[in-house]
């Protein structure tokens, strides 16, 4: 009979609590089946991917399912390219180079920025021919984009944008999914464009991936967009990727526009070939009042440079950077001082020239974060981070400890988190399949234990919303120094799991 009585109160506590009032977000279990992380669990997550290869009865594109192990916290692009360039060969599937070995270049070898992926293979894929090397890149872009959340996708070889026509002038662009009998038609359809002269004067169209500044002067991100080339010289292509950056984005959250970048050129784009080396750079010559309109618009310097190079070296094919002079003045450096990553630290350009390489440290993407507002709900909001640190749980966690920033796409917000928090907080993170556990210190507890309930629910669903807005995750447990407290503050159960509140979010 006593035992009969306990089950019951404990029946009538979990259905008078707040948090189980919405079965459609929480999981009751009082015993988590999970192992209580101290540190960071990298546990291997097993995944079948699509791999785009060739058949090997008729040599089209063919989708094959491969059972993988990814890493979890990390986006899975590199290690899913690496598989597919690695494949030997089924009763099924060919190798995409039965002849030799296709490798990742050093350096930044994949990049992810919004829906756009950028591969860049070694020097060895030029051993390809035009037609194989474009077959290569069509499987690497209809393998990326069997992932869900990349749409375009870029193939470079040693850091260069390789042309699809025998003279490597002619773009391809950005490459979307496409059917076997899409590819094919495409190839012919740009394959016939590119046979015509180098400096043609008739216009094309192509998808090309534009970099524009973010705000705050954090770096660079990018959005793909079709777009109408005057002519098929590298100087006119130049031209109008400058023009569409003067646009502005249409998509991407928190962009500043600089309406006159055209206007501030002082003469055309000109393409150099360096002595000796042979090497084709773009030259890049801006009025003396560049410097002022940047800072008018709120831009460094660096990050201009960032958008100009890495925009013009992903589309244009056959050049290996891109110089600029502002008046009589080459930039021969640049400091990041608004990025994440590198701050403070000045990059060199030799000889002036601005490779792409060189900017990875400005390449950002949008995660997203839950803050408070006044209503007692949460509302969504963007923020440019590194692209390496986009799907990292803890990188998150301590995003949300830093609260709102200026560069966030909603402002107006508060932090969910109590104050003085931080990495050293998270005393571990871990992934098991669609779960993540993340175990707090006591800061945590000490920090809430005294919040009404709504913000106690705020600052729960704020850490749990964030979380499962990344790929794959569905489900959260929290601990506080290995434990699950019964509460916070006394209003929400916290042991067990949770799944994502979507009836919290406001506007």
């Amino acid at each position: 009979m006593k035992r009969w009585i306990a089950l019951l109160c404990a029946l009538i506590f979990i259905n008078t609590t707040p948090a189980l009032a919405q079965s459609s977000t929480t999981l009751p279990p009082v015993v988590s089946r999970y192992a209580v992380p101290v540190g960071d669990t990298l546990t291997e997550i097993a995944q079948t991917v699509q791999l785009s290869l060739p058949s090997a009865f008729n040599g089209q594109l063919m989708l094959v399912p491969e059972r993988m192990l990814l890493e979890p916290f990390r986006h899975p692009a590199e290690a899913v390219v690496r598989k597919l360039l690695s494949y030997t060969g089924s009763e099924q599937a060919q190798p995409l180079w039965p002849e030799g070995t296709l490798q990742l270049n050093t350096g930044s070898r994949v990049e992810i920025s919004g829906d756009v992926a950028t591969v860049d293979l070694s020097a060895n894929a030029l051993m390809l021919d035009v037609r194989s090397l474009h077959t290569v890149s069509r499987a690497i872009a209809n393998t990326l984009t069997q992932l869900g959340d990349i749409r375009y996708v870029n193939i470079l070889v040693a850091g260069q944008q390789q042309g699809v026509d025998t003279a490597a002038t002619f773009p391809v662009g950005s490459f979307r999914q496409t059917s076997n009998e899409d590819a094919l038609a495409r190839w012919e359809n740009v394959s016939a464009q590119a046979g015509l002269d180098a400096q043609s004067q008739r216009r094309f169209s192509a998808i090309a991936t534009l970099y524009f500044p973010v705000a705050a002067g954090r770096g660079v991100a990018a959005e793909a967009r079709a777009l109408t080339f005057a002519g098929q010289s590298r100087e006119q292509m130049a031209v109008t990727l400058i023009q569409a950056l003067e646009q502005g984005a249409q998509t991407l959250p928190g962009v500043p526009r600089i309406v006159e970048l055209s206007s501030l050129l002082s003469q055309v784009p000109q393409l150099t070939t360096l002595p000796g080396t042979g090497e084709k750079v773009m030259d890049l010559h801006f009025l003396d009042i560049f410097n002022e309109k940047l800072i008018e618009a709120g831009i460094p310097r660096s990050v201009m440079m960032a958008s100009l190079a890495l925009t013009l070296t992903t589309f244009i094919p056959g050049i290996a950077g891109v110089r600029a002079y502002i008046g009589a003045e080459a930039v021969t450096a640049v400091v990041p001082a608004g990025t994440y990553e590198g701050s403070g630290t000045s990059i060199l350009f030799e000889d002036g020239i601005m490779r792409r390489a060189q900017f990875s440290p400005f390449l950002l993407t949008h995660v997203t974060l839950y803050f408070a507002n006044g209503n007692g709900t949460l509302t969504e909001t963007k923020r440019p981070v590194p692209f390496r640190h986009a799907r990292n749980a803890r990188y998150l966690l301590a995003q949300l400890m830093e609260g709102p920033h200026a560069a966030d796409s909603v402002q107006g917000l508060h932090a969910c988190l109590p104050q003085g928090l931080n990495d050293a907080d998270i005393v571990g993170v871990s992934q098991v399949n669609d779960a993540i556990v993340v175990n707090f210190s006591g800061a945590l507890l000490d920090g809430a234990k005294d919040l009404p309930p709504t913000q106690e629910r705020q600052l729960v669903y704020g850490i749990i919303n964030t979380l499962t807005s990344l790929p794959g995750v569905k489900r959260v447990s929290l601990f506080i120094e290995g434990q699950q407290p019964e509460t916070l503050s006394g209003s929400l159960f916290l042991p067990g799991e949770f799944l994502r509140n979507p009836e919290i979010i406001g506007h």
